[in-house]
């Protein structure tokens, strides 16, 4: 091979490091040694020059990171193959001289004498002929002509000149290399400057502490580890590291390794920033708005909510926040239009005031078997001794004096049914029992005794919801501001209670949500209850 030839595997193999090509400095691949040359997403490929720690070289082209193409392979051992090779192995034509003196010129096949070939022996014997996995099976003549050795470079006698005056500069410039090369270690041999380690900041949220800082050396930094594990950097030598900081803290250790082998190194202490956290139960802000429902025109509501009540000081703790509420679930979830709707609240919720609204405002706007009436009362009831009454307090109510002055439900439900409404769907918040959401007593004689009502039939027409057991007590929800039935109830209509996701939510599946809810929150000590069609739709969501 001629001084050009020799010359262009140079350029070959490693013009790519000094003119720029797509690797710039060694590439270490563990068991197989240093390679120099073009690489490809990481791999060997191109032209390269493999150096083996065993001290077998290889000189030639690559294929993701296999020996492929025309290449030059040296064996410490002294043996050396130049031709042709493939994912690795021999194959195609090449010449094959053994550390023995014996050589063979002809066809591989993945490292076996495969084909026509001539095999040399040390001794002086010639095997002519065809080969199969590196057994000579019958001798042949070659083919006329054909030749085993390294195909001759076509080039002209110009080109060949190009060739060797780039060979001899490429010389020039990898001998300015190796000792640019020798002085980079010369100072690596003699730096006794440990590198500077920064640390900019430190902070912890919550469970998530992070580390931000900077390595600096006067060479080169080799790596940054925190407690042995490296970390990447910048190009200006930057590195950031998060980790979970457990409720006692976590110590760091972060180091620093230059070139040389020099460290320096902190420990650094995070620490969680704990913050009281609430062990209470945190209850969904009520809110009407949301799911778009369809109107009902034919519609009314009555709504009363008593909180204060004039002739006792057991009060009937946010009944009035309920009625105001549910007047806007009753537009907006039940689809009343609001000019439909009637509230009375506290000293305008008396005994006539209620009975007026039934008698003459109801009655004036129901049309026979056409109108859906919706009623909500939120405040105290009481039974009579007996059980067998159940009456509604008005604001102005006497609970001594019940007949006189409250309202009997039974009465109630007949008068709303004169108005021959399609049907009527009752929420009462209240219970008979004599107790009060705030744990107090109606009338201070019935201490410690619990009053039990009786359950009463309805009209055919009517669907009720209440928020007890005869014998149980309404309670409230301090930390929603409304009472337990009610806060559940409306949020129920907000779509919760829509179990079988069928855009409806009938008065079985209110009930049913509203029972699990209430009675979980009240240690099973309030049971809603309901009376009459279980299956009338009472939201229809768009």
């Amino acid at each position: 091979m001629n001084y050009a030839f020799k010359m262009m595997a140079v350029v070959l193999a490693l013009g790519v490091l000094v003119l720029g090509g797509c690797a710039t400095k060694n590439t270490h691949y563990g068991n197989d040694g240093d390679y120099v040359g073009d690489m490809k997403n990481g791999k060997r490929h191109g032209y390269g020059t493999n150096t083996f720690v065993n001290g077998d070289k290889y000189i030639g082209e690559f294929k993701n990171n296999y020996y492929d193409g025309q290449g030059v392979m040296y064996w410490a051992s002294g043996s050396k193959y130049e031709g042709q090779l493939k994912s690795g192995k021999q194959h195609g034509q090449g010449t094959f001289n053994s550390w023995n003196g014996d050589k063979y010129v002809g066809e591989w096949k993945f490292d076996y004498k495969d084909g026509q070939g001539v095999m040399y022996f040390a001794n002086g014997k010639v095997q002519e002929g065809i080969w199969r996995r590196g057994i000579f099976k019958y001798a042949q003549k070659l083919v006329k002509n054909k030749t085993y050795t390294q195909p001759k470079s076509q080039i002209s006698s110009a080109e060949l000149d190009v060739a060797n005056k780039r060979a001899r500069e490429l010389e020039r410039k990898l001998a300015a290399l190796a000792s640019k090369q020798k002085q980079q270690q010369q100072k690596i041999d003699t730096d006794t400057r440990v590198p500077l380690l920064e640390i900019i900041s430190i902070k912890t949220k919550g469970k998530r502490g992070t580390i931000t800082g900077i390595a600096r050396d006067n060479i080169e930094v080799a790596e940054v580890t925190v407690d042995g594990k490296p970390v990447s950097l910048t190009s200006n030598g930057k590195f950031k590291y998060s980790i979970f900081v457990p409720s006692d803290g976590v110590s760091l250790n972060i180091q620093v390794t230059d070139i040389a082998g020099l460290t320096s190194s902190k420990t650094i202490k995070l620490e969680r920033n704990e913050t009281t956290i609430s062990t209470l139960i945190s209850f969904n802000r009520l809110n009407p708005l949301g799911k778009r429902v369809k109107t009902n025109s034919n519609a009314l509501a009555l709504i009363v909510g008593v909180e204060g009540y004039k002739n006792t000081n057991a009060s009937a703790l946010y009944a009035d926040s309920d009625a105001k509420m549910f007047r806007d679930y009753a537009s907006e979830k039940i689809g009343i239009p609001e000019n439909r709707i009637k509230t009375l609240l506290n000293d305008n919720a008396g005994r006539i005031d209620i009975t007026r609204a039934i008698k003459t405002w109801l009655l004036k706007r129901t049309v026979t078997d056409k109108t859906d009436i919706y009623v909500f009362f939120a405040g105290h009831g009481l039974a009579t001794d007996d059980g067998k009454g159940m009456y509604l307090l008005p604001y102005d109510g006497v609970p001594d004096l019940l007949e006189d002055s409250a309202i009997q439900r039974k009465q109630l439900f007949a008068d709303i049914q004169a108005t021959k409404p399609r049907s009527v769907t009752v929420f009462l918040d209240t219970c008979y029992s004599g107790g009060t959401r705030n744990e107090e007593t109606l009338v201070a004689s019935l201490r410690p005794i619990i009053i039990t009502a009786k359950q009463q039939s309805i009209p055919d027409n009517f669907t009720v919801l209440s928020a007890a057991k005869g014998n149980q007590t309404s309670q409230s929800l301090e930390e929603a501001k409304h009472g337990l039935f009610s806060y559940y109830m409306m949020l129920g209509m907000e779509g919760g209670a829509d179990i079988n996701n069928d855009n409806k939510i009938t008065a079985r599946e209110l009930h049913e949500y509203v029972v699990d809810k209430v009675e979980r929150q009240s240690q099973f000590r309030q049971t809603p209850e309901l009376q009459g069609d279980k299956d009338r739709v009472l939201v229809q969501f768009n």
